[in-house]
């Protein structure tokens, strides 16, 4: 059925293509979405019809939205090299912005947003006014991540330093609180293989940077025979890096708003 209507899309005239292109996003939902960009590529390459700029945006759209990211970028730049005047250029904008922060870069997509701030359609500039602060908002959460990233990484290596320093330490037994709380991190990773892929990621990392941390921590303290105090300061510090790595995995994970929110409204 598809190569019969790509071989009349071939035959067909200016009109003809027009009513086929409505006709195709009507029926859009009845199809997978590869065949709809399919048939609509052949409307586009066969020639010109009233809204062969929209169509080019709509594949795009179709692109972004199942993640195909390079070929939506390619609708795009044929679009706005094609016409560059378009309406549907100054909305392309929008959806280069969400292209790059689906890919995490939140400074190139305030670019594209910077970009659409000066569209000329009202509702375009109202569009971006909102994505604006949500992409804000990812960037601020990003950049805590890498620093709360790199505080938990350094407090480890300090912890590893210690014990190279005054090496061999013997591991075993394992320090006290390791095996205290080595057991209860098992548990929970356990319990965690029973939930969504995001939930189970993020409590594995918790838990794999819990084992690294507590183990380091009192082979440390073991390395430098500290005393209570300097167990204590050992213990704190890596409770730090714990919940600074906590984050990391959250945010990694993309749950940081559900979380907030539930903070905020309590648990279902």
């Amino acid at each position: 059925m598809t190569a019969l209507l790509l071989l009349a899309a071939l035959f067909a005239g200016p009109a003809e293509r027009q009513a086929r292109f409505v006709e195709l996003l009507r029926t859009y939902p009845s199809r997978p979405p590869a065949e709809s960009v399919a048939l609509v590529s052949a409307l586009i390459d066969d020639g010109a019809f009233a809204e062969r700029d929209r169509a080019l945006y709509w594949i795009g759209s179709v692109r972004l939205q199942t993640r195909d990211l390079p070929a939506a970028r390619a609708a795009f730049e044929r679009l706005r090299s094609e016409y560059g005047g378009s309406p549907w250029v100054e909305r392309a904008l929008l959806s280069e912005a969400e292209a790059s922060a689906q890919e995490g870069n939140y400074s190139a997509s305030l670019d594209w947003l910077a970009r659409a701030g000066q569209a000329q359609d009202k509702a375009v500039r109202e569009l971006t006014r909102l994505q604006s602060a949500q992409v804000r908002t990812l960037l601020k959460r990003q950049r805590l991540a890498t620093a709360a990233g790199l505080f938990a990484l350094a407090v480890l290596a300090l912890f590893a330093a210690s014990v190279a320093r005054r090496w061999p330490v013997p591991l075993f037994p394992l320090p006290a609180e390791a095996r205290v709380l080595l057991p209860v991190l098992g548990v929970l990773a356990l319990l965690s293989l029973r939930q969504d892929p995001a939930p189970r990621a993020a409590v594995l990392q918790i838990c794999a940077a819990g084992g690294f941390l507590v183990t380091a921590s009192g082979l440390s303290q073991r390395a430098a025979n500290a005393g209570r105090l300097g167990g204590a300061l050992r213990a704190l510090a890596a409770l730090a890096a714990l919940a600074a790595w906590s984050y990391v995995a959250i945010f990694r994970a993309d749950l940081v708003g559900m979380v907030l929110e539930t903070f905020r409204a309590g648990p279902e």
